[in-house]
């Protein structure tokens, strides 16, 4: 391919790379959405037995195993390889799902579910370091945007599919197995895919494989001339980049540093106690003990998906239009005035129930 000559198919190319991958950011929202329709089921007695402790194990476990998923996952993929870890992290996707699914005791389950965060740690380092790097200029920002979408749709995803498995099979004990089980095919597509997905272009330049690299370049961009200029581009970055000083814990005792380091905690703290998680991991519990059956409050979920897909598509459009500073600011305001709100409609319902109880003893 010349440089005049135009390839109609980069862009393409480039998404379909892009999807392929997120199928793991499919299988990370759909594995953290899944366990609140299962929960209700393998607590009961005949099944795993579980007390509100070992409730609480089995949902923190896929977090905990995030955690130090997402901190070995960046330095895996930088050994390995973006396509070969996404790759390996599809199997254990699988074979994490499988452990749940046939789980026979709460030790077994909460041991699965803990591996199950590994991957879902990893992937969420994983999956943007590899569509930063195979994006072209002009779709960098729609594939930040499908990373995203593709989570929250995943969750919105297992929702539905809690609810139409409880509907149909509720009268199975063991039908939070088959719920569960679901979780392995976004695995499965994940695999095949990366079996033609191709390798980051700047790992492989990272590592010396320049040809390959500019193969994987001509395939993502219309022209001979723009590989060219962009195998360049990042040539030119990694040589700036291996020459710079590398980072330690000493360097966050600097004043500036130490301040960054403290907003970057705030925000995540303030992130979690929002109560994201709490309705994401236990919605159907709050909504059965409010007094709904298992089968609405699975139902009910979906209605909580789809505004999470409808806000991240909302934060998009505004993203374009205000600073991060102040969309984060306007969010988190909101946030808690609705929880607020929230709570002081709790507060009024919980008075007129008192007031009821006293009115039918006082008569």
């Amino acid at each position: 391919m010349s440089s005049e000559q135009i390839n109609t198919k980069a862009s393409r190319t480039v998404m379909i790379m892009a999807i392929t991958a997120t199928f793991a950011s499919l299988a990370f929202g759909y594995d953290t959405g899944v366990i609140n329709g299962a929960l209700p089921y393998m607590a009961e007695p005949d099944q795993l037995n579980l007390t509100p402790a070992l409730e609480g194990l089995v949902v923190s476990a896929i977090c905990i195993g995030a955690a130090f998923g997402s901190a070995l996952g960046g330095r895996i993929s930088d050994i390995l390889g973006r396509k070969p870890s996404l790759t390996y992290l599809s199997i254990l996707f699988f074979i994490s799902t499988l452990g749940c699914a046939l789980s026979i005791n709460a030790t077994m389950i909460i041991i699965f579910r803990f591996t199950l965060g590994l991957a879902v740690g990893s992937a969420s380092t994983i999956v943007p370091a590899y569509l930063a790097e195979i994006a072209t200029g002009n779709l960098r920002g729609s594939l930040v945007v499908l990373m995203e979408l593709v989570i929250v749709s995943g969750q919105l995803l297992a929702y539905i599919v809690n609810a139409i498995i409880a509907i149909t099979l509720g009268h199975d004990p063991h039908v939070w197995r088959y719920i569960l089980a679901i979780a392995a095919i976004p695995a499965i597509l994940l695999f095949f895919g990366m079996l033609i997905n191709k390798e980051s272009p700047r790992w492989l330049v990272a590592k010396g494989k320049t040809s390959e690299a500019l193969d994987v370049l001509r395939l993502t961009h219309e022209s001979e001339a723009k590989a060219i200029a962009e195998l360049n581009d990042i040539q030119d970055l990694l040589a700036e980049q291996s020459i710079q000083q590398n980072l330690s814990f000493k360097d966050f005792t600097e004043p500036w540093m130490k301040k960054v380091l403290l907003i970057g905690i705030g925000v995540a703290i303030l992130q979690q106690t929002t109560g994201v998680n709490t309705i994401m991991f236990y919605g159907s519990q709050i909504l059965t003990k409010s007094g709904f059956s298992t089968d609405a409050a699975l139902i009910g979920n979906i209605g909580n998906g789809i505004i999470s897909v409808i806000g991240t598509l909302f934060g998009f459009t505004l993203v374009r239009r205000l600073t991060r500073r102040k969309m984060l600011t306007i969010g988190l305001i909101g946030i808690y005035l609705l929880i607020l709100v929230l709570a002081l409609f709790l507060i009024l319902w919980l008075a007129l129930q008192i007031y009821h109880i006293l009115y039918y003893l006082l008569q």
